[in-house]
C-alpha cells in the first residue's frame, strides 16, 4: 500500500469515526437529511400516501410517543407529555404553567376519527397488540396489559428494573467496570486520534512544501513552452491540500471532545454511573407479545447497547434473552411473529430473527450508500417493522421508505414512501389486516401518515 492511498484511508476512517462520535460532538447530526434514491422514488409502490391523522396538540403539551394497529384495524395512539407552547406573560402573575398531561391511549378508526381514549397510569413509551387482541404498553419502569376497551388487566415493574432492584451489588460492580472501561477507552481514543492528527499535519506540511517547490521550479524554468519536470512527489494519488485541511479540522474537534470526556471521566464516581444506568434502564424502546410471552427491548444493563427481556403473559418469570444489540439514537424495534422475534438492528443495517430464547436463527440486509433494493442506507437503518396478512415484513427506514421482504429476507419491492422529516428516530409502521392501509409515524409532528393500497400495483 502506498503512502497517499493509506493517507486517504486514514481520512475516510477519521470522517467515519467523526460520524460515530456525533452524539458527543454534534447532536443535530442524527437529524441530518437522508436523500431517497431516484430508483426508490420511481419504483412501483403498493401503497400511496393519502391522508394524515393529527393526534396531538403541541400547544397543550401533548406528544405522540408510539402507535399500533389493534385487531379491529383501529389506530391506538400512545400519547405522552410534550413541551407546551408558552403563553403571554401576565403582569404580576408571570406565565401560566400548562396543566400536566396524563399519558393516555387515543383510539382512531382507519379514517382518522377518534372513537375513544383511556389513561395508561404511567408514562408510556411503547405500545403493541398481542395475538389475543389485548394491548401491551411499556415505559418509565412499568409494563401493563389492557383489554381492547382500555381496561387494565395487569401491571408490573418492568423486567429490567426488577432485576436491578434484586441485584444491587451486581449492578454496582457493573457500573464500576463500565466506568473503568470508559476511562481506558477514551484515553486510548485520545492517543489514536492525536496520532492521526499528527499524520494529517505532517501531510499538510508536505503538501505545502511540494507546492512551494513547484513554484520555485516554475520560476527557474526559462523555457515557458516546456512544462516543469514532474517529480515523484507529484503523484496523482497524492490527496489534494483541501482534503487534508478538512481532515485536520475534523480531527482537531474529535481530539478536543475526547480529551474533555476523558477529563470528566476521571472525576466521575461509581454512584454517578450507577444512577445513570438505572435512569436509562427505565426506558422501554419497544414491547411485543406472542401467544404466551411478552418481550421488552430496553437499554442493556452493561455498556451502551440494547437488551431484550422475556416475561410470561402476566410479566413474571423475567429473563434477559438478548444482551448486545447495536442501535442508534435510542431506537431498537423488536416485533414478535409466530413466537419468533424480528429485530431491526439499525446500527448494523440488518434485520435479525431470533427464537423465543434469544438464539439467532437468521438475518438479512446490508449497508449500502444508495439504500436501494435489499440494502439499507443512512447512518442507522432499518428502524422499525410490522407484518402484513401473509406474514411478510414491512420494514421502515427513517427517511419514510417502507420495503417489503419475505420472512426469509427476500426483497420484494417498495411498499410506500411517507413524507416525513428524515433523521434517526422512531419510524413505527403498522398495517390493517386486509393490507388496505399502511400507517407510518411522523414523530416530529405527532401525527400518523396513512398510505392506501394502490390496486393498480400488484405484487406476488
Amino acid at each position: 500500500m502506498n503512502v497517499p492511498s493509506r493517507r486517504r484511508q486514514l481520512v475516510a476512517y477519521t470522517l467515519a469515526s467523526f460520524l460515530l462520535a456525533g452524539m458527543l460532538l454534534l447532536s443535530e447530526a442524527a437529524q441530518a437529511q437522508e436523500d431517497i434514491p431516484a430508483a426508490v422514488k420511481s419504483a412501483a409502490a403498493t401503497h400511496k400516501q393519502k391522508t394524515i391523522v393529527t393526534v396531538a396538540n403541541s400547544a397543550k403539551g401533548e406528544k405522540l410517543e408510539d402507535f399500533c394497529i389493534d385487531s379491529k384495524g383501529r389506530i391506538l395512539a400512545l400519547m405522552g407529555q410534550g413541551e407546551a407552547e408558552q403563553g403571554f406573560a401576565i403582569p404580576f402573575l408571570g406565565k401560566a404553567k400548562p396543566a400536566k398531561f396524563a399519558c393516555e391511549v387515543r383510539v382512531y378508526d382507519a379514517t382518522g376519527k377518534m372513537a375513544a381514549k383511556w389513561e395508561v397510569g404511567f408514562t408510556g413509551q411503547a405500545i403493541n397488540t398481542a395475538p389475543d387482541g389485548t394491548i401491551v404498553i411499556g415505559g418509565d419502569g412499568h409494563v401493563a396489559r389492557f383489554d381492547a376497551d382500555g381496561k387494565k388487566l395487569h401491571e408490573a415493574e418492568s423486567p429490567q428494573m426488577t432485576y436491578i432492584s434484586k441485584n444491587t451489588d451486581e449492578m454496582r460492580e457493573r457500573a464500576k467496570e463500565q466506568l473503568e472501561s470508559d476511562r481506558v477507552t477514551y484515553a486510548e481514543q485520545v492517543k489514536q486520534f492525536e496520532e492521526l492528527l499528527k499524520q494529517a499535519k505532517e501531510a499538510k506540511k508536505k503538501a505545502e512544501k511540494k507546492s512551494s517547490d513547484k513554484k520555485n521550479t516554475d520560476k527557474k524554468n526559462t523555457d515557458k513552452d516546456k512544462p516543469a519536470k514532474k517529480t515523484e512527489a507529484d503523484s496523482e494519488d497524492e490527496p489534494a491540500e483541501e482534503e487534508l485541511v478538512y481532515g485536520e479540522d475534523q480531527l482537531e474537534q474529535i481530539v478536543t471532545a475526547y480529551k474533555n470526556m476523558s477529563k470528566q471521566l476521571e472525576t466521575r464516581t461509581v454512584d454517578e454511573v450507577l444512577k445513570e444506568v438505572m435512569a436509562r434502564a427505565r426506558r422501554t424502546h419497544s414491547i411485543t407479545a406472542g401467544e404466551k410471552d411478552v418481550f421488552v427491548s430496553c437499554p442493556a444493563l452493561a455498556g451502551y447497547g440494547f437488551g431484550v427481556w422475556r416475561t410470561d403473559e402476566k410479566f413474571g418469570q423475567a429473563k434477559e434473552i438478548i444482551k448486545s444489540l447495536s442501535g442508534c439514537c435510542g431506537q431498537m424495534d423488536v416485533q414478535c411473529h409466530n413466537d419468533e422475534l424480528y429485530v431491526c438492528e439499525n446500527s448494523r443495517h440488518r434485520v435479525v430473527r431470533f427464537d423465543r430464547d434469544g438464539k439467532e436463527l437468521a438475518q438479512f440486509g446490508e449497508r449500502d450508500r444508495t439504500g436501494e433494493g435489499a440494502s439499507f442506507g443512512g447512518c442507522c437503518n432499518p428502524m422499525n417493522l410490522c407484518f402484513n396478512k401473509q406474514g411478510d415484513l414491512y420494514v421502515s427506514e427513517s427517511n419514510g421508505v417502507v420495503k417489503h421482504f419475505t420472512p426469509a429476507g427476500k426483497y420484494l419491492g417498495i411498499v410506500g414512501i411517507a413524507d416525513v422529516q428524515a433523521g434517526c428516530k422512531n419510524s413505527c409502521v403498522g398495517v390493517t389486516a386486509d393490507d388496505s392501509k399502511l400507517f407510518y409515524i411522523d414523530i416530529h409532528k405527532s401525527r400518523i401518515i396513512v398510505l392506501d393500497r394502490d390496486e393498480k400495483v400488484s405484487r406476488k
